[in-house]
């Protein structure tokens, strides 16, 4: 089976691991210091700071930045649920507004759509390693006083315009999770140029202490730390990125160049000034006689691993709408009845698309095998 998740891990990372253990430092410490360097460096960050995973990455983000019980965040409900749940750990409001039918990403005449007084932040995310049209919505952002909270958990060595995605706004949020083009394990990370945003997030981060250190602790906090350990297995990770990346690339332009002329397939559009940075290439049928399911099954047959991965958007799980009747939250904050929330493109597209292996540990010759299955599926 040619695998859509297969991290590139081997002798580096085993070694890097035994030289944490045998420094018996395994808490955060100073290799976790040399991750956070070197990811400044690749991203072109002033500040980078590590954390558990993606998810506490942003709540951290989200909550350093001021956003309050009762404030609206606008966001895509085409993406992992950790975008919008973050989001709810504030008291916060996720606002859904739908996606782009061709980039996938967050439709930035739909988010102005949603803007109310209550609005205090966008929280776009670059899905699939896809960048978001940022000039649009950082001139959305400037016209109604509005922050932009990047959720670059899925774009390692994505760029719009030359920028580093979750360098564009205010502050950028990032993932290492297992399946992610930088790979921890679990892990996360938080980057900004703002000093004093930085400040705020290292002292939440470390339940409420001071940034200084000792046992003073400023604010209730929480414990959102990595170990030296997961931040090992990342220091060996950064220095294969460049190649992985170029891997992953090279893979997805395969796709691109030799299907393009196939009747009924589509991949995501990439805006002009944008860099895709392929942690997902993400096919989708336009055929109605072709579901996607049997898409699936197709590919699985022929040893090439697919699945879909958003087909329900965040606003129509269960845990949405529903919340009003069992969030905590919800005691003091109204928020709205998701049941009724409609964002057709966003639907569509999660119903129609499915996953196409291009991790580095795909071959060229894999992907000859997968341009053939596709094209015999589709015709």
């Amino acid at each position: 089976m040619i695998k859509f998740v297969d991290p590139q891990v081997g002798k580096e990372e085993k070694e890097a691991l035994n030289a944490v253990i045998d420094s018996k430092y395994l808490a955060e410490g100073p290799v976790a210091r040399d991750f956070e360097k070197r990811f400044c460096e690749f991203v072109g960050s002033k500040y980078t700071v590590v954390t558990s995973n993606g998810t506490t990455a942003l709540h951290l983000a989200l909550e350093a930045s001021g956003i309050k019980p009762g404030d609206e965040v606008i966001t895509t409900p085409f993406t992992f649920i950790a975008s919008s749940n973050s989001i709810l750990f504030n008291g916060a409001i996720p606002i859904f507004a739908d996606i782009d039918p061709e980039t996938y990403n967050i439709d930035p005449e739909k988010v102005e759509e949603k803007i109310t007084k209550k609005t205090k932040a966008i929280l776009p995310v670059h899905i699939f390693g896809n960048p978001c049209d940022m000039k649009a919505l950082k001139d959305i952002a400037t016209d109604h006083d509005l922050l932009i909270l990047e959720d670059a958990c899925q774009s390692h060595g994505s760029y719009f315009d030359g920028k580093h995605t979750g360098t564009i706004g205010e502050v950028g949020c990032f993932s290492f999770y297992a399946s992610k083009n930088l790979p921890f394990g679990e892990g996360g990370a938080i980057v900004t140029d703002n000093e004093e945003l930085k400040d705020e997030i290292l002292c939440l981060r470390n339940h409420g202490r001071t940034p200084k250190g000792g046992y003073f602790h400023t604010k209730i906090g929480y414990n959102y730390r990595t170990t030296n350990i997961h931040a090992a297995i990342g220091v060996e990770q950064m220095k294969k990125l460049p190649a992985m990346l170029e891997a992953r690339k090279r893979n997805a332009y395969i796709l691109l160049k030799e299907l393009s002329d196939l009747d009924g397939f589509a991949m995501q559009k990439i805006y002009d000034k944008a860099q895709h940075g392929w942690y997902i290439a993400a096919g989708r049928t336009d055929k109605k006689e072709l579901p996607v399911t049997k898409v699936i099954e197709e590919l699985k047959a022929n040893n090439i691993g697919s699945r879909q991965i958003y087909n329900v958007p965040s606003y129509k799980q269960p845990a949405y709408t529903d919340i009003n009747n069992y969030y905590y939250w919800s005691e003091f904050i109204k928020f709205p009845d998701y049941s009724k929330v409609s964002c057709p493109v966003a639907e569509r597209v999660g119903k129609d698309h499915f996953q196409i292996p291009i991790n580095p540990g795909v071959s060229e010759e894999d992907m000859q095998h997968i341009v053939a299955t596709l094209r015999k599926i589709f015709s």
